[in-house]
């Protein structure tokens, strides 16, 4: 079960004081993002009041945590996407074609099993994303299998594109849906990237396939996505010359999926762990989901359920 002593990020506004070009440095001040935090003294300790998470954070804590950061790398993992809604308005004429061409070129291509491969067997810490269609049983019998089978293949192509644009790796398609994890070392990036990767996929499939799937006489689609953060182990599963590779198991797989089969029609589901650890932009937008009484997760030690938080989308 999810733990309550997962890693925490703290948001800063950055204030650029100086700049050594000779050096190729600068000195910055870093200010806790004040929609997020307020200053408090708690039992004569000073510190700043995580609004969002109820979590008091003291002065020592902070010190300590900049201390341990001495000399750390600094990861930055940018997407590959400014504007998803510039992006999704560019897609629009690839997805008509799709419809247009009988076949596709096939190259065997998969960068998840390259990735995996870098890394050694054990524990890993990624963001997990599961999107499945809705209805994609009623779909197959209601449309002729060659149209079917386009749709679905659009839809496995355009959001393994989205995927990999925020910087994520396909694990593995599910027919009508797919799971992909987005990894480390950049902890705070990869939840940022896996929720806007997210927010993007609905925004491509509300605003770019389905007014394509519209205009010729299709069904369009509905989805669900679930995503949380944690721990999953690489392994090698299979046998020799039949079919081996590396995957990931664990509980943030199962967890993710678990996540997605209870979303609404067209949301974007996520678990607490991945909630908490989002910049301040996405928190703004994440509602608490009421729990259904068959929610049985729970965190680790404790009988309080595992919370969820559904994504209000400003701009759908």
């Amino acid at each position: 079960m999810p733990t309550k002593d997962n890693i925490f990020r703290m948001d800063f506004i950055q204030e650029i004081e100086s700049v050594d070009e000779e050096k190729r440095t600068f000195r910055a001040r870093l200010i806790p993002n004040p929609e997020r935090y307020e200053v408090k003294e708690i039992n004569g300790e000073k510190g700043y009041y995580d609004k969002f998470d109820n979590f008091f954070i003291s002065l020592k804590e902070i010190e300590k945590g900049l201390k341990k950061s001495i000399g750390a790398p600094i990861f930055y993992t940018p997407p590959k996407i400014r504007d998803s809604l510039e992006y999704t308005k560019s897609r629009i004429p690839e997805i008509k074609r799709h419809f247009e061409e009988d076949t596709e070129d096939y190259v065997f291509s998969d960068a998840s099993e390259e990735f995996l491969e870098t890394l050694p067997q054990g524990e890993k810490t990624f963001v997990i994303l599961n999107i499945d269609l809705m209805g994609s049983t009623k779909m197959s019998q209601e449309l002729e299998s060659e149209e079917n089978a386009k749709v679905i293949s659009l839809f496995s192509k355009e959001m393994a594109l989205l995927v990999h644009a925020f910087n994520g790796y396909v694990l593995k398609y599910l027919g009508d849906g797919l799971i992909a994890y987005f990894p480390e070392p950049n902890f705070n990036g990869m939840n940022d990237n896996a929720l806007d990767c997210a927010s993007s996929m609905k925004l491509l499939i509300l605003c770019g396939i389905n007014p394509v799937l519209k205009e010729k006489g299709l069904l369009e689609l509905s989805f669900r996505i679930g995503l949380d953060s944690g721990e999953a182990t690489v392994v090698i599963v299979g046998a020799d010359r039949i079919k081996k590779h590396k995957d990931l198991i664990g509980e943030t797989i199962n967890l993710a999926s678990k996540i997605q089969s209870i979303a609404e029609k067209n949301q974007i589901l996520i678990g607490d762990a991945t909630a908490r650890n989002v910049h301040t932009f996405w928190r703004k937008l994440l509602i608490k989901k009421e729990l259904l009484p068959n929610w049985e997760y729970t965190v680790r030690n404790t009988k309080e359920f595992y919370p969820l938080y559904f994504l209000k989308e400003p701009n759908i």
